[in-house]
């Protein structure tokens, strides 16, 4: 479609330039908004619900809204941020959906993506910080240990709940 590489599934699903910008956000956009979905959820927000908006429960927040901070940080909106007040906990979750060959570079990249996130909102909030990368390959390639990730959200059916 792009003409600039030989048309096979590797450059088709992830990488082709002129399907990336719409097929790898709606796959990302799907993966990003059943989390965030499921954490609401569990959480007990059953009424209408939208990306782009912030739900808070009891000592519980959690928003898929850029987090402002006093400091300049670049990476500042990961998919869904996670804060348990009364715990003193954040969760910062990123999603991405690279190449099936790639998803062990995509992690790397996510965790060191919002290192100074976490140290800003971690100073400025006073809470214990962790990044949650979400990688999950084009064609459903996992790397190993994303299922103990996934325990950290709540919701997953072996969450380890911090409430």
């Amino acid at each position: 479609m792009c003409y600039k590489a030989e048309e096979n599934i590797k450059c088709i699903v992830p990488g082709c330039t002129t399907l990336a910008p719409s097929e790898y956000t709606k796959r990302h956009n799907k993966v990003a908004g059943y989390i965030h979905w499921t954490i609401c959820n569990h959480m007990g927000f059953t009424g209408y619900w939208q990306v782009l908006w912030t739900y808070t429960w009891k000592d519980h927040t959690v928003w898929d809204v850029p987090v402002i901070t006093d400091q300049t940080i670049l990476a500042n909106w990961p998919d869904v941020v996670l804060h348990y007040k009364k715990e003193s906990t954040c969760l910062l979750i990123n999603i991405a959906i690279p190449d099936d060959s790639n998803i062990n570079t995509k992690e790397t990249e996510n965790l060191s993506k919002y290192t100074d996130l976490e140290i800003e909102v971690s100073r400025m909030w006073k809470v214990k910080m962790k990044t949650v990368p979400v990688i999950i390959a084009a064609l459903g390639t996992i790397k190993k240990g994303l299922d103990q990730k996934l325990q950290l959200l709540p919701g997953h059916p072996l969450a380890k709940e911090l409430q």
